[in-house]
């Protein structure tokens, strides 16, 4: 139905987003790009559309411009965790190594000079996410603790802690982390269902670890 929208008005928001969307769902990155690029015209101010397309090049694999794009959106929104998350990952993935944190730390400054505290904490929290990323999980840890510490109310780094503790196969340690989260997560939060995928995704991962070590080790003893 939208493209018959779309072929009597090319501009048509939502119908573009439909289409978007769809595109994204069979992962038809090249197809979903041409229409994040027609919502970039239809809505030149909003930056949702430039972040989707650079994270879009990423999903395609080319890292390289998505990277450039992002590039552009912090040049004008040096503070936006999502582009800097979309940056961090990209950097990541072209395995540049330390160059990730300098970036993340350079930004974390600037929003401590600037007294931006909310953007501080979130990038904190993207620190600690991106050592996951690397597979430094006790550094991970002691990161996401200082979090909690600073502020116990804020459901992300219960979250975050809980899912690393299951990496670590510490499941008791996870479940009251995640219980907590869960305690304090709000009804109305956008991305709950998600979440609750995610944690089970980590608890799964967790307990298939568990499961390999037993089949090569405890399970030959008789």
């Amino acid at each position: 139905m939208y493209m018959e929208i779309l072929s009597g008005d090319p501009g048509d928001v939502d119908a573009l987003k439909c289409a978007l969307f769809a595109k994204m769902r069979r992962a038809e990155w090249g197809g979903a790009l041409g229409f994040a690029r027609r919502l970039q015209e239809a809505e030149p101010g909003e930056v949702e559309w430039r972040l989707m397309e650079a994270l879009l090049h990423e999903l395609n694999g080319d890292l390289a411009e998505a990277e450039r794009l992002f590039n552009e959106v912090l040049a004008e929104k040096p503070l936006l965790v999502r582009a800097l998350h979309g940056l961090a990952l990209c950097m990541h993935k072209r395995s540049e190594g330390p160059t990730v944190f300098e970036m993340l730390e350079k930004a974390l400054q600037l929003a401590i000079s600037e007294e931006r505290v909310p953007e501080e904490r979130n990038i904190k929290l993207l620190i600690a996410q991106m050592h996951v990323v690397k597979g430094q999980l006790d550094v991970a840890s002691e990161k996401l603790q200082n979090l909690i510490n600073e502020d116990p109310r804020d459901f992300r780094p219960h979250l975050c802690q809980g899912i690393v503790y299951a990496l670590l196969d510490k499941k008791e340690e996870a479940d009251e982390l995640f219980d907590t989260y869960r305690s304090l997560v709000p009804d109305e939060f956008p991305d709950k269902s998600f979440i609750s995928d995610v944690i089970q995704a980590a608890r799964v991962e967790s307990k298939d670890r568990l499961q390999k070590d037993f089949g090569s080790e405890f399970l030959s003893k008789k």
